[in-house]
């Protein structure tokens, strides 16, 4: 299996992804009972929820030093001593401390709502998108063709949470928000491994939809995507609400998961270094808070 490439923006080098638990993603993926298995079974949601019982009892415990070691995870920054925590799930919807993902305030610049690997695609080009080797439409990720013909020529960002990443995610902006609209799919791995190995993978997936109107990028469509052992999203308004830029909007549960983000053409400008990369199909690491576009002329 190829390991994914990453662009470092700090470091302006290409890196390989950390990855862990490879061997039983491929048995999953590669292996032919293996995939009999993945359709057959552990797409259901019954495999979520015992693996999240699981990783909520204290049982789970033992996984939180040695997966600190394998993604060598800044502790220091971690809000709440590690000893503290009761179980693995805990862990891995750690709160930070204040200050540790500064947010850029210039209003004129969008920024990331979460630590991730960032692909940004040019809907206008590309009326299926392609992530790792699977394709979606607009229309079959909405559910709402009214919505898929109002974006399809506009931009859209694919945000992909590793699990070692911090899993909170923010408001872009200030502005206000419609109630979350539930879509029912299949819950499968937003492992790279996965991705190479399934077609219209993201459209299968369980997300939750919401239309962000924000004061400087317009109305925007954020979703989050459930993912293998993660089908718990975690909202912190459901309803109407007024949100703050850089204020939290919710987590993701124990997994690797997906946040999708799309503007309209002419409210926003990416990054050229984060766009001329995802040309070439290699994701830019971000951080919650860090500017990725401008607000168009």
């Amino acid at each position: 299996m190829k390991v994914p490439e990453l662009y470092n923006r700090q470091t302006k080098k290409i890196e390989l992804e950390n990855t862990y638990k490879v061997n039983g993603l491929a048995f999953l993926y590669k292996n032919t009972l293996g995939r009999a298995l993945t359709k057959s079974l552990l797409n259901k949601s019954m495999v979520s929820k015992a693996y999240a019982r699981y990783v909520k009892s204290p049982k789970s415990l033992g996984q939180i030093p040695k997966f600190i070691d394998h993604y060598q995870i800044n502790t220091e920054e971690v809000k709440e001593p590690i000893h503290s925590f009761k179980c693995f799930n805990d862990f891995f919807i750690r709160e930070l401390k204040e200050n540790a993902r500064p947010i850029d305030n210039e209003p004129s610049h969008l920024i990331s709502p979460a630590d991730s690997r960032l692909m940004i695609f040019d809907l206008s080009e590309a009326s299926n998108i392609p992530v790792k080797g699977y394709w979606y439409s607009l229309e079959s990720l909405l559910k709402d063709e009214a919505l898929a013909a109002e974006y399809a020529d506009g931009w859209c960002f694919v945000y992909r949470l590793a699990p070692n990443d911090y899993h909170r995610y923010s408001y872009i902006d200030k502005g206000t928000q419609d109630g979350v609209r539930r879509i029912k799919g299949v819950l499968h791995s937003v492992h790279p491994l996965a991705l190479a190995e399934t077609r219209a993978l993201i459209a299968k997936n369980y997300r939750e939809l919401t239309i962000l109107h924000t004061e400087n990028f317009g109305d925007v469509l954020h979703l989050e995507v459930g993912a293998l052992l993660v089908g718990k999203i975690i909202q912190g308004h459901d309803g109407p609400y007024s949100f703050e830029r850089g204020e939290e909007k919710g987590y993701f549960e124990y997994g690797g998961s997906t946040v999708v983000q799309i503007f309209k053409k002419d409210s926003i400008q990416p990054d050229a270094d984060i766009l001329a990369y995802s040309q070439k199909r290699i994701e830019t690491l971000v951080q919650l808070g860090e500017k990725v576009g401008l607000k168009a002329n």
